[in-house]
């Protein structure tokens, strides 16, 4: 009879004696079946720190009706005990959240607190030359400044932001000096330089956060590619053409490709005194990544080049050199390409 209403599953019966058995057996259990089985819970993602791992799921989002406008920006989530350890992200609401402290329960469940991403930090590796981007929380440090400090001799610039990411293998490699392109101002890139690496303040248990200290500094456009978001920007592997009497030019829309689109990226080549030129003889190859066919086609056409990317969410995330490649299969021109998710 009792099996048509009770709600929850049966657990484990303890005939010790003991009351704190019987607590903590019906405890994390009916936690779990209060997201199955009611309205209170919201369908989330969990994602690791560089999207090669993406897991729906079930959780509680509080504070969702924040009174001021800096909590707006935050979140409180609510998920069966041992959840969040090897996740970094969030994903609800169409946005991505950053898992901002370290989970911590009350027997029933875990809770941390999140904050939304609406920017990504872009770099390349000075060593390897392979291009990340990563979800962070940032805030204006100096949002009550004028953004310039006037010394005594010159003007320079003062505005600064924060910036909260993951710390992994990737992130580690961060250092002083290097520079970054966040945003744009009247089509002019700004451009800042990381002052402070601080790895040690949010440096948990499990869920490891890296902050980073940026001050705007000069845009060069030597170094610099607006094309490509990249500060300090070289490209990877390119053979230099000069030598063959030519050079080879890409052009193209974007350097992302989403799940089920395509991008465009045409090739063209100019003799020493940038006339094209057109008996070049040349193809298109993909390195770094071993793509099935079924999941990234090329479609040749005259002078370009047409990727298209199948929807597998396994790709997201994932990095590979779009090369123009001579007869001999010598690279003349390279472009990295990240693939994204459809949102």
């Amino acid at each position: 009879m009792a099996v048509d209403w009770y709600l929850m599953d049966q657990p484990p019966i303890y005939n010790g004696g003991f009351e704190g058995e019987e607590f903590f057996a019906y405890a994390q259990d009916g936690f779990k079946e209060m997201l199955d089985t009611t309205m209170l819970c919201d369908n989330v993602e969990f994602i690791n720190s560089d999207f090669s791992v993406i897991t729906p799921g079930k959780a509680i989002i509080q504070s969702v009706t924040p009174d001021t406008q800096l909590k707006a920006e935050d979140r409180q989530i609510l998920v069966p005990i041992g959840t969040l350890q090897t996740y970094s992200y969030i994903r609800f609401e169409d946005e991505i959240w950053i898992i901002a402290s370290e989970p911590s329960n009350n027997k029933f469940y875990e809770k941390a607190v999140l904050k939304v991403c609406h920017n990504q930090l872009r770099w390349q590796d000075p060593e390897t030359k392979k291009i990340f981007e990563y979800w962070c929380w940032c805030e204006d440090v100096t949002r009550y400044s004028s953004g310039v400090f006037k010394g005594n001799i010159v003007i320079t610039y003062d505005k600064q932001y924060s910036l909260l990411l993951p710390m992994d293998k990737n992130t580690r490699r961060l250092h002083d000096g290097m520079r970054f392109m966040l945003e744009m101002s009247n089509d002019v890139p700004l451009v800042y330089k990381l002052t402070k690496f601080n790895g040690l303040t949010n440096n948990n248990k499990n869920v490891k956060l890296l902050n980073l200290s940026l001050t705007q500094t000069v845009y060069d456009e030597n170094t610099d590619s607006v094309d490509m978001m990249l500060a300090d920007y070289k490209q990877n592997n390119v053979e230099p053409t000069e030598k063959y009497g030519y050079t080879c030019e890409l052009t193209y829309k974007a350097d992302t490709i989403s799940l089920s689109s395509f991008e465009k990226y045409s090739a063209t080549f100019y003799d020493n005194e940038h006339n094209v030129v057109d008996d070049i003889e040349y193809h298109w190859g993909i390195s770094d990544n071993d793509f099935d066919e079924k999941d990234l086609v090329l479609t040749t056409g005259d002078n370009f080049v047409k990727v298209t990317v199948k929807n597998n969410r396994d790709l997201v995330g994932k990095q590979f050199h779009l090369n123009v490649l001579s007869s001999v299969d010598t690279i003349l021109a390279s472009v990295v390409i990240t693939i994204t998710a459809l949102w």
